[in-house]
């Protein structure tokens, strides 16, 4: 994890810059940018930092109705490493202490992946979009519930028709509340350490992974290396562990 904290100053930074610039109100929509804010390819991988993106993201304040008021959030993309042969898009949602990196998470995840030397995560890393969408500000339900709009705002806007979505801890929420509402356009979903509350509301489920952790920390531990085959396994091609697997939740 130390190159995720070693990036973290430097994008907020950048990103805060951006979202804070006076001008005229944007409509909804994503405006890629030339260049990722203060992206620091010293502290993550050079290849991996050249696939990646980022843009801003105006949404309405509010989905239901439509709101004319918006929001700017940020948007972190790593293409897949063959883009003509693209399967999907992935998005990435960390723990509550990790939330505020503004696309760091999504950059050092695909670079995890890049280096995991497996069938399943050479499949992620080839042929699937990592993405990574800011919170919202606000920790309210109602915010909670906006922020799976978002996600399904930035869907269309991409114009993909299924998604996959891995989540750590309280980022799992955000997969809770999008698949409540549009369960129709989730792919797979993995959750890692979710919460009662998320776990709850994903028991019945079918397209759905919820394991223990730890997940992305070093050492590894037969824990550790349990998650992180199932992830891979789970999201390149959607097979379950056995139930007899000792990091599933029970």
């Amino acid at each position: 994890m130390k190159p995720l904290k070693a990036a973290a100053l430097c994008v907020i930074s950048g990103w805060m810059m951006l979202l804070s610039s006076p001008g005229h109100a944007a409509p909804p929509g994503i405006e890629w940018l030339v260049d990722c804010p203060r992206l620091p390819g010293q502290a993550l991988d050079h290849e991996v930092v050249a696939r990646t993106q980022c843009g801003i993201v105006t949404v309405p304040q509010d989905h239901q109705p439509a709101d004319a008021r918006t929001l700017r959030l940020t948007i972190t993309r790593v293409g897949a490493l063959q883009p003509l042969e693209r399967r999907g898009v992935i998005f990435a949602r960390p723990a509550a202490a990790q939330a505020n990196l503004r696309g760091v998470f999504a950059v050092h995840l695909a670079t995890v992946w890049k280096y995991e030397n497996t069938e399943t995560y050479r499949t992620l890393t080839r042929f699937y979009d990592v993405i990574e969408l800011s919170p919202r500000n606000s920790r309210n339900a109602l915010a909670s519930e906006q922020a799976a709009w978002d996600m399904e705002f930035v869907r269309q806007q991409l114009g993909e028709q299924r998604i996959n979505f891995v989540g750590i801890a309280q980022g799992n929420l955000l997969g809770a509340g999008y698949a409540q509402l549009f369960a129709d356009r989730v792919e797979r979903m993995v959750l890692i350490e979710p919460d009662g509350s998320a776990a709850q509301a994903f028991a019945a489920r079918p397209a759905t992974l919820r394991l223990k952790g730890p997940y992305l920390q070093s050492p590894t531990t037969d824990a550790s290396q349990c998650v992180s085959r199932w992830v891979g396994t789970y999201l390149a091609h959607g097979r379950q562990p056995p139930a007899s697997s000792s990091c599933l939740v029970d």
